[in-house]
């Protein structure tokens, strides 16, 4: 039998199978080749020497790692890369042992391509960058996950061109990608992408600008203008997930929205933000009657308040009761104020 036939890479004639278990369930032995031998073999695109490396890496071997590192030929990182992306090697598919096919193999693979893995920084981005430019976007877009996982802003050029290709899945972690270096600077580009972008884009955007964090929240608060309930809606969702005070001024110009489900977020989001939101919620109701459901979504915020806080329930719990009540929005209003001045008194504002 040649050097590397096996079951995994070599095409035997149909055959009756009188056992239950296939050839595919089992694997061979992985023999004596030297792992720096079996990484020569699997950059010429052997598909028995590439499984039986890669068994070698994912079980930590030392000897596997350095052939790895040590290679100079960037063909084994593209085909490692290929593996990760569609699971074929050197464009030719292959059945690989049960212990490669899982989610955690491949992520043990991607690791090789990142920093502090097997291969230098500079042949990673070079084999990755080449990988952005393939043709097949299962690659494409692997090569943009690695690449944002590696939080390398040297990527970023790339990502951002990302946004426009012709794949979705490619688009969408791209700006996954962009999320994840952090950089203030691609907020703008993110938010254009908002036109035209479905459901999942729109989610992975809102994701991605959550976190970069607050130096996003002028650029959020913009969109607070967009016609589409939807991406306001979002706006509040992203206000509660930053967690950063700056965001509370906003988050109750949300409560005033004239869409029920935004206010909803708005009011979701403020309770995130506990005994912080207490102040600028009474001082909402106390400026001005509210509406109805400005009035139901505010009591909703100060419910929640005093239930995780049984110290606020004698101030709060009236303009709650309020709220139930004939007087209903007219009451609320002036035991608003009411709480807002007692609470000053006993100096409970505090955070």
């Amino acid at each position: 039998m040649p050097q590397f036939d096996d079951p995994f890479t070599t095409k035997k004639p149909n055959v009756t199978q009188t056992t239950t278990t296939t050839h595919a369930e089992v694997t061979p032995p992985l023999g004596d080749i030297p792992p720096a031998q079996l990484a020569i073999n699997a950059a010429e695109g052997r598909r028995g020497a590439a499984w039986r490396l890669m068994l070698w890496i994912i079980d930590d071997d030392p000897r596997a790692m350095e052939a790895v590192a040590s290679l100079e030929d960037d063909r084994l990182a593209h085909h490692l890369l290929e593996f990760i992306a569609l699971g074929t090697w050197a464009g030719k598919p292959f059945v690989v042992p049960p212990k490669l096919r899982s989610s955690y193999a491949r992520i043990r693979l991607s690791n090789l391509l990142q920093a502090g893995g097997a291969m230098t920084r500079e042949r990673a981005e070079r084999v990755l960058f080449a990988g952005f430019r393939d043709r097949r976007q299962e690659v494409r877009g692997t090569a943009i996950t690695i690449l944002g996982e590696m939080g390398d802003r040297v990527a970023e050029p790339l990502l951002l061109q990302a946004l426009h290709d012709p794949s979705h899945q490619v688009r969408m972690q791209a700006a996954r990608a962009l999320g994840k270096l952090r950089d203030p600077s691609v907020v703008p580009t993110l938010l254009e992408t908002l036109k035209g972008a479905d459901e999942q884009m729109v989610n992975q955007v809102f994701a991605s600008l959550v976190q970069i964090g607050p130096p996003a929240i002028p650029a959020v608060a913009h969109e607070m203008h967009s016609a589409s309930p939807w991406i306001r809606w979002h706006c509040m969702r992203a206000f509660g997930e930053m967690q950063d005070f700056r965001a509370i001024p906003y988050l109750i110009a949300g409560l005033r929205d004239p869409d029920t489900g935004v206010c909803w977020m708005a009011a979701k989001s403020l309770v995130l933000y506990g005994k912080a939101s207490l102040e600028p919620v009474l001082r909402q109701l106390e400026s001005s009657v509210p509406n109805q459901l400005q009035a139901e979504t505010s009591c909703y915020i100060l419910h929640q308040l005093y239930l995780r806080d049984s110290k606020l329930t004698p101030y709060l719990k009236p303009v709650v009761e309020a709220f139930s009540g004939v007087a209903n929005t007219l009451a609320v209003s002036s035991l608003a104020s009411k709480a807002l001045a007692q609470l000053r008194a006993d100096h409970l504002l505090s955070i």
